[in-house]
Formats: C-alpha cells, structure tokens, sequence
C-alpha cells in the first residue's frame, strides 16, 4: 500500500489545493455559456494580448 505524506508542508500543500479547487468550482459555476463567435473573440484578444508581452519583453 502506498504511504501518505503527512508531513505538515505535505498537509499544507493539499490543503492549499482544495482551496484552489474550490474557488475554481465556484468561478465555474457563475461563468456564463459563451457563443462560438465570443469564444472566437475571446482567443483572438487573448493572443494578441500575449503578442504584445513577448514583443515588449523583446525590447
């Protein structure tokens, strides 16, 4: 049987990742469905957004 690590920082670490979870659960549950054309919308600025960080990192 495999042993777990329970470790104060193993019991910490588990912790924190439950509370991410969870926070992500509820972001998801009050996200809203989005068309085709917004998620679309939504890449296309987000890859732009991304363009202009590499090429203001390039600088």
């Amino acid at each position: 049987m495999k042993k777990i690590d329970m470790s104060s920082e193993a019991i910490t670490r588990r912790l924190k990742q439950t509370e991410q979870l969870r926070k992500l659960s509820l972001s998801l549950m009050k996200a809203k469905h989005l068309t085709e054309d917004e998620a679309l919308m939504l890449r296309k600025e987000f890859r732009e957004r991304k363009a202009r960080q590499v090429s203001l990192r390039h600088d």
